[in-house]
């Protein structure tokens, strides 16, 4: 007999045998996990053992199924001795690449109350002394209701060091049991199976972690979910990191309601010379060439996360004149009026393609050599550098 009273009861059950066609009820699951734990620790004690005993008794004070007699307890082991599982169904043991089909238990007698069981032969070896394993808290079973929070569970413990992969849905189907015709419309499957177990998962305070999903589309069908299993110490160090940063973002947003916040932000992919500001309602927006625009959701949040790591990228950050000259005078054009020696003019454009300082002429004010493009596309450098002012006064097309 298990520890009744034990918070934690480990079964090292085979991958293959947690990613099985979940056909079985909740009880029936259950008891086979329970099961298979007293097999396993006699299997430990002598290798050569294939027959097992367990009390119907015990299944019943475990489980707490309480007002059920024995009868019911039988009923429940024919369930597992004649219904055909699929295993490995995820494939997670690649190296064998073994799949099939097998039946929970071989056969099992009943006598005054005492079950004596087995397995099937040709799965004995896999299910008793497994390699590839998840660690299932029978304790944590017992707690739960749903056979699709109990799926899951096994499932999210399983994989509960490395990804949980996305699955089809069909497999994702299979998973929980769930016949062709049931569940066939996606919002009942959401509310009645996905939704059920996620909610009982996250609210067991014997599981160490919560777990969320992610509905994949191909088109316009969801085709695939995307399970996810998050530390409960994770999840409160995650709100208490939010609680910081939105107390923050308050403290922001007040100090600078209907200022312009910042500038130079680079590093996010923003020229230099696009302003951040706080509107009238506390939203985030940005001026580019005095054209102000309120930030979508999605990149709002990505500015606002590095402004918080970047605290001191909170300021105006003064444009120096090649800032201005790159920002508002590239590309632009000019006219050049040539007069030939019969006395003919001719009209030249030049295009402003890019500037840098003139290194002779250091002092309070910046000169600036220009690179122009010609109107056979030839780009030449100016013989001699202007000054800012000058550049600004000329006769831009």
């Amino acid at each position: 007999m298990l520890d009744m009273n034990s918070n934690e009861i480990i079964i090292d059950k085979n991958s293959s045998s947690i990613q099985i066609s979940n056909k079985i009820s909740s009880t029936q699951r259950k008891c086979y996990n329970y099961m298979l734990k007293i097999a396993k620790n006699e299997f430990q004690k002598e290798k050569n053992q294939r027959i097992f005993q367990v009390t119907a008794d015990e299944l019943m004070i475990f489980f707490e199924i309480g007002t059920k007699n024995h009868t019911y307890i039988k009923n429940e082991l024919e369930v597992l001795n004649r219904t055909q599982i699929k295993y490995n169904i995820l494939g997670k043991n690649k190296r064998s690449k073994e799949s099939g089909a097998f039946t929970l238990i071989a056969g099992y007698k009943y006598v005054n109350g005492l079950i004596t069981y087995s397995f099937p032969p040709h799965i004995e070896e896999m299910i008793l002394n497994p390699k590839i394993f998840g660690k299932i808290n029978l304790v944590v079973i017992k707690s739960l209701r749903s056979k699709y929070s109990i799926a899951l569970y096994e499932l999210a413990e399983d994989y509960i060091n490395v990804q949980i992969p996305k699955m089809e849905m069909d497999k994702f189907r299979e998973l929980m049991g769930i016949e062709d015709e049931q569940y066939y419309k996606f919002s009942a499957l959401k509310k009645y199976v996905i939704d059920v177990a996620t909610d009982e998962i996250n609210q067991s305070d014997n599981i160490s972690f919560t777990i969320s999903y992610e509905l994949l589309k191909t088109g316009r069908k969801i085709t695939h979910i995307k399970f996810t299993t998050h530390k409960k110490e994770d999840i409160l160090q995650l709100k208490d990191r939010q609680k910081k940063f939105y107390g923050w973002k308050s403290h922001i947003i007040k100090e600078y309601k209907n200022k312009t916040l910042c500038n130079n932000l680079i590093e996010l992919g923003y020229l230099k010379w696009t302003f951040f500001y706080i509107d009238e309602e506390g939203l985030l927006g940005k001026i580019v060439n005095e054209s102000k625009s309120i930030l979508e959701k999605e990149e709002a949040l990505k500015v606002w996360e590095y402004l918080y790591q970047n605290p001191s990228k909170i300021r105006i950050e003064p444009l120096t004149q090649y800032d201005i000259l790159m920002k508002d005078f590239k590309d632009r054009k000019i006219e050049q009026t040539m007069v030939t020696a019969l006395g003919t003019k001719t009209v030249i454009t030049h295009k402003f393609i890019d500037f840098k300082i003139d290194p002779d002429k250091e002092g309070d004010f910046d000169y600036f050599f220009i690179e122009i493009e010609q109107e056979d596309r030839n780009k030449i450098w100016s013989q001699e550098s202007f000054s800012f002012d000058d550049i600004v006064g000329m006769n831009f097309v």
